[in-house]
């Protein structure tokens, strides 16, 4: 019988790389400025750099594209040492709002600094802070997440408003503006590791003996694709054109539900439309959807299957 390994999410920035030091150095070097770590007051701690909202954008690709970013994101302190120990326990998943245009570097520098530690990277695909909670909330959801484990309290605790364990490690400067809600607050991860194995202990988990190291994340590509309301679906055709020419997948699994479907329908339109692939499934089923503190019901969800076709390659 197969062993089930309760899901575990972590953050990847301030969690488990320190990218705020790497984005001081960054600013720093290329402004000829002196800004230091606790003059980034919120998470959008690019607003705090001077720069024009009409460069943000740009801005952002250029320090995704630095040095800084490129190599000098060094590891938090102590969470590898603490998490690798508990994949016989725990399914161990990366959360990332980073855009995908950083997916390859990413995924290198999770194999690099966090090898086999971890069973999957996920993006969340979405850029402002109302949508980043919305969709990591689903994603824990999806992927039936017991345990989340974060250094922003902005994001952490309304994310886990329906996960019975969180963690907030380390901090960020502006930890001190934010409630931390039911999250348990350590210092550090060394002060996390008595917490996750309380949690062992009262969930009665019992560690699995065949479990091996996690994949090198660099050679997994994710071949589903979760539609919104949010993004129109120009957007997910590029991505899913993506995936098909830079990862080289041959399927995707594109999925909607509700309002979000007619969006999906769309994307796998303009890819039929201009050849880049073809539809070869459509399934369709109900799902049982519950909000805090409301009654369930039922929402149509759907599954579009694109196979990359000739003129793609």
């Amino acid at each position: 019988m197969t062993e089930h390994r309760v899901a575990l999410a972590i953050d990847l920035d301030h969690t488990l790389g320190q990218l705020l030091p790497a984005v001081v150095d960054w600013h720093n070097a290329s402004a000829k400025t002196a800004v230091k770590e606790e003059q980034l007051k919120t998470a959008d701690w690019i607003k705090h750099l001077g720069i024009a909202d009409a460069d943000v954008e740009e801005k952002l690709l250029e320090f995704y594209h630095s040095e800084q970013f490129t190599s000098n994101v060094a590891t938090v302190d102590g969470a590898k040492d603490v998490l690798k120990p508990l994949r016989k326990y725990f399914s161990l998943f990366v959360v990332t709002d980073r855009p995908r245009v950083v997916e390859k570097a990413t995924r290198e520098w999770l194999d690099t600094n966090f090898s086999g530690v971890f069973d999957k990277l996920l993006f969340l695909d979405e850029d402002s802070k109302d949508d980043i909670v919305s969709r990591k909330k689903e994603i824990y959801d999806e992927f039936k997440v017991k345990i989340a484990i974060g250094s922003d309290p902005a994001i952490l605790v309304k994310t886990t408003e329906d996960i019975d364990h969180s963690i907030k490690v380390g901090t960020v400067p502006w930890a001190a503006k934010e409630g931390t809600g039911k999250a348990v607050v350590v210092s550090d991860w060394a002060a996390a590791k008595p917490v996750l194995e309380k949690i062992i202990q009262d969930l009665g988990l019992k560690p699995s003996d065949k479990v091996s190291n996690g994949p090198k994340l660099s050679r997994y590509t994710d071949d589903l694709v979760t539609v919104s309301t949010k993004k129109p679906a120009s957007f997910y055709a590029s991505m899913i054109n993506s995936k098909f020419v830079v990862q080289k997948q041959e399927v995707i699994r594109l999925q909607a539900a509700e309002g979000a479907i007619t969006t999906a329908v769309q994307a796998a339109e303009m890819l039929k439309l201009q050849k880049h692939a073809a539809v070869t499934k459509i399934s369709t089923r109900y799902v049982f959807k519950k909000m805090r503190g409301e009654p369930g019901h039922r929402v149509p969800k759907i599954e579009i299957i694109l196979h990359k076709t000739a003129a793609t390659a």
